[in-house]
Protein backbone atom coordinates (compact mmCIF):
# COMPACT_ATOMS: atom_id res chain seq x y z
CA UNK A 1 0.00 0.00 0.00
CA UNK A 2 3.12 2.42 0.65
CA UNK A 3 4.56 1.72 -2.22
CA UNK A 4 1.57 2.31 -4.38
CA UNK A 5 0.60 5.48 -2.71
CA UNK A 6 4.14 7.08 -2.99
CA UNK A 7 3.71 6.39 -7.01
CA UNK A 8 -0.04 8.21 -6.45
CA UNK A 9 1.54 10.97 -4.64
CA UNK A 10 4.59 10.75 -7.35
CA UNK A 11 2.57 10.96 -10.61
CA UNK A 12 0.16 13.96 -8.59
CA UNK A 13 3.48 15.91 -8.04
CA UNK A 14 4.23 15.40 -11.66
CA UNK A 15 0.85 16.32 -12.85
CA UNK A 16 0.73 19.62 -10.83
CA UNK A 17 4.68 20.46 -11.88
CA UNK A 18 3.55 20.01 -15.82
CA UNK A 19 0.52 22.62 -14.96
CA UNK A 20 2.73 25.70 -13.28
CA UNK A 21 5.35 24.95 -16.56
CA UNK A 22 2.39 25.35 -19.07
CA UNK A 23 0.95 28.11 -16.86
CA UNK A 24 4.74 29.84 -16.92
CA UNK A 25 5.33 29.44 -20.63
CA UNK A 26 1.69 31.07 -21.02
CA UNK A 27 2.99 34.17 -19.19
CA UNK A 28 5.96 34.44 -21.02
CA UNK A 29 4.62 34.63 -25.00
CA UNK A 30 8.21 36.20 -26.07
CA UNK A 31 10.29 33.05 -24.91
CA UNK A 32 7.32 31.12 -26.02
CA UNK A 33 8.81 29.67 -29.80
CA UNK A 34 12.21 29.93 -27.98
CA UNK A 35 11.37 27.13 -25.33
CA UNK A 36 9.06 25.16 -27.05
CA UNK A 37 11.31 22.30 -28.81
CA UNK A 38 12.59 21.85 -25.08
CA UNK A 39 9.22 21.94 -23.97
CA UNK A 40 7.80 19.20 -26.04
CA UNK A 41 10.66 17.05 -25.45
CA UNK A 42 10.73 17.53 -21.46
CA UNK A 43 6.75 17.02 -22.04
CA UNK A 44 7.30 13.84 -23.84
CA UNK A 45 9.80 12.38 -21.45
CA UNK A 46 7.53 13.06 -18.63
CA UNK A 47 4.63 11.57 -20.12
CA UNK A 48 6.25 8.35 -20.56
CA UNK A 49 7.32 8.31 -16.97
CA UNK A 50 3.95 9.00 -16.02
CA UNK A 51 2.67 5.95 -17.80
CA UNK A 52 5.41 3.67 -16.55
CA UNK A 53 5.08 4.89 -12.96
CA UNK A 54 1.04 4.13 -13.41
CA UNK A 55 1.32 0.67 -15.14
CA UNK A 56 4.01 -0.53 -12.80
CA UNK A 57 1.18 0.33 -9.57
CA UNK A 58 -0.75 -3.12 -9.99
CA UNK A 59 2.80 -5.01 -9.35
CA UNK A 60 3.69 -3.35 -6.51
CA UNK A 61 3.09 -5.19 -2.98
CA UNK A 62 0.68 -4.23 -0.40
CA UNK A 63 2.75 -3.76 2.62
Amino acid sequence: MAARYGADQAVDAVDAAMSQLREALDGMPFARFRFSGKHKAVTRAVADLTVAMADVKPYLKDV
